[in-house]
């Protein structure tokens, strides 16, 4: 489904929205009757020479309490500051690398405190997917150094992630639960935490049930756009970075750079790779029940 935001700017909370979106990686065009438009990721945002701003798309909430201080009306940004205050301890979680093909599974988690968000709001916390490949793994080395072992990271690589997929029956979100479960454990390990936040990604019984002893007791909640939390976000760029790490570890590895994603740039790397080494060369750097599989086998 997607969503709509639509805002009176002034020139200069132009200029600065503009300033941000750059430094994020948003890719500008021209497009008529606009000072500007530029896309990011689900979502494309429009400033009309009027003064009136579009956003559209899916991420357009999460646009909009990333960069604009809440939804499109005053009752929706309260509610989105309601939900994202920390007024006690709080692990976040977030998983990056789900939707690529080649690389990684990552899955972290980070405990917070309500000192801590001021300090994430000045380093530029916010949802991954609004932030550059560069900004994330700046960002996520200061979060760990600073963090240390109120952060715990769970990376499956591609030949783990293959068996595991077929150990959980085929099924992604039994294994997202397991390894958001596991990240959790990790942080529970080493600090006493009774509530825990992720993105909605399946029922919220399957995380409850991965986890082990330490974590029974936890109230886990799960909603759509938990990215904006600021737990979940600093989860986010810590997952992400690590992709990233990993990623370009397993291309010098094979002597080849992997693109991210699955598309078109995807196909063709992983026909390129299949040719060479067969369905042995894939198993260790892609996620084999990718479509993409049978493509390059095609």
């Amino acid at each position: 489904m997607s969503d709509n935001v639509v805002r009176k700017i002034t020139a200069a909370e132009g200029d600065a929205l503009r300033a941000a979106l750059e430094s994020a990686g948003f890719d500008f065009r021209e497009q008529q009757h606009t000072r500007y438009s530029a896309r990011g990721p689900s979502v494309s945002v429009s400033v009309y020479t009027s003064g009136k701003l579009v956003v559209q798309g899916k991420g357009a909430l999460d646009f909009a309490a990333t960069y604009l201080g809440g939804g499109g009306d005053g009752s929706a940004s309260a509610a989105v500051a309601a939900c994202d205050a920390v007024a006690e301890p709080i692990i976040g979680t977030d998983e990056s690398g789900k939707g690529d093909y080649f690389g990684p599974l990552v899955v972290a988690a980070v405990l917070l405190r309500p000192e801590d968000v001021e300090v994430l709001r000045t380093l530029g916390v916010r949802d991954s997917k609004t932030v550059s490949d560069k900004a994330a793994l700046e960002i996520a080395e200061v979060i760990q150094t600073g963090y240390g072992d109120r952060v715990a990271v769970v990376s499956i690589g591609p030949r783990r992630y293959n068996e595991l997929h077929a150990k959980f029956g085929n099924n992604l979100n039994r294994l997202l639960a397991w390894a958001h479960a596991r990240a959790i454990e990790d942080v529970l390990e080493e600090h006493e935490c009774g509530r825990a936040l992720s993105d909605k990604f399946a029922n919220e019984r399957l995380i409850l049930n991965a986890l082990m002893e330490r974590g029974r007791t936890l109230k886990l909640d799960q909603r759509v756009r938990a990215e904006s939390h600021p737990a979940v976000a600093a989860a986010s760029i810590v997952a992400r970075a690590r992709f990233l790490r990993d990623l370009e570890r397993l291309g010098f590895d094979v002597g080849e750079k992997l693109p991210k994603g699955a598309g078109k740039l995807v196909d063709v790397a992983a026909r390129r790779i299949y040719r060479s080494g067969g369905l042995d060369g894939l198993r260790d750097i892609a996620k084999l029940h990718f479509r993409t599989t049978e493509k390059a086998r095609g």
